[in-house]
């Protein structure tokens, strides 16, 4: 077994050339196993990722608020509290908060066989983010 006690986790500004906005990401030191990355992660209304890929895919739950989550090539959906996305590995996708609401998520990044990782990709406009184009 192993801890990662909430004293370990810092919460830090988001790197800003992969979000749109302002975000707000804890990060353990170490992770609590070599298998997967945990994030929290807290979008302030309008904020979002960029399009993005994750080699083993990727798992969402939301524990507050609402948002967004789109897959490449479709419309973007409502998320909200208590939501489970995935997202396959190599699928091209983005997530956020609602225009007017904060939205927390846990994000689960499988890495029992690639070591994880995020390949960050272009922002996502005014546009694809109001649902204009996709």
């Amino acid at each position: 077994m192993k801890l990662v006690s909430t004293r370990d986790v810092e919460t830090r500004r988001a790197p800003e050339e992969w979000f749109t906005g302002t975000v707000w990401l804890d990060a353990a030191p170490a992770g609590p196993s070599p298998d997967a990355g945990v994030f929290r992660v807290l979008f302030e209304p309008g904020a979002r990722t960029n399009w993005h890929t994750h080699p083993e895919g990727q798992i969402l739950y939301v524990v507050t608020g609402e948002g967004r989550a789109q897959k490449e090539g479709e419309p973007w959906v409502e998320i909200g509290t208590g939501d489970i996305v995935y997202f396959a590995p190599g699928e091209k996708h983005w997530h956020g908060a609602g225009p007017e609401t904060f939205m927390v998520h846990i994000a689960v990044n499988p890495a029992a066989n690639s070591g994880g990782g995020t390949d960050w990709l272009g922002p996502v406009t005014d546009e694809e983010y109001a649902g204009d184009i996709g």
